[in-house]
């Protein structure tokens, strides 16, 4: 997500949230787009596409409304194949309305910071993402 997008969104939840999204994550971020799905925790599994991913937590942007606090765990699928989805399970720390200029079909900007690291993913994102990077679709990564 782009400084002005960040600017353009109206956070939902009343929370803390101090300085820059990236002065608090506390691992290297991977730019990269790809496919997942969030679970609330209600039995129905939400598409998403996540925005960016680190060991620690994720950004994605979906249609599911969360609110701050919510348990939720993640299907993500780092390989193009459907049927081979990895599940993370994490909290929500921000979520945000999307401007309508920007959301397009993702309505709500959600950040989750998982319950454990997920370090054996390092290798897999960090791959997509600089092969993404390469073909112009994402800016690599983001400290």
């Amino acid at each position: 997500m782009s400084n002005q997008d960040r600017e353009e969104e109206a956070p939902l939840s009343e929370g803390p949230v101090s300085g820059p999204a990236s002065d608090r994550r506390t691992a290297l971020r991977h730019m990269a787009v790809f496919p997942a799905h969030v679970d609330t925790g209600n039995g129905t599994k939400r598409t998403a596409v996540i925005r960016d991913l680190s060991v620690s937590g994720a950004l994605l942007l979906t249609r599911a409304r969360v609110k701050i606090g919510d348990e939720v765990t993640l299907s993500l699928y780092l390989t193009g194949d459907p049927n081979q989805a990895r599940e993370v399970k994490g909290r929500v720390v921000r979520d945000e309305r999307r401007s309508v200029e920007v959301s397009d079909i993702w309505p709500y900007a959600v950040a989750i910071h998982f319950n454990e690291p997920f370090e054996d993913i390092e290798p897999a994102v960090k791959a997509l993402a600089e092969k993404q990077a390469s073909l112009g679709l994402v800016g690599g990564k983001d400290p």
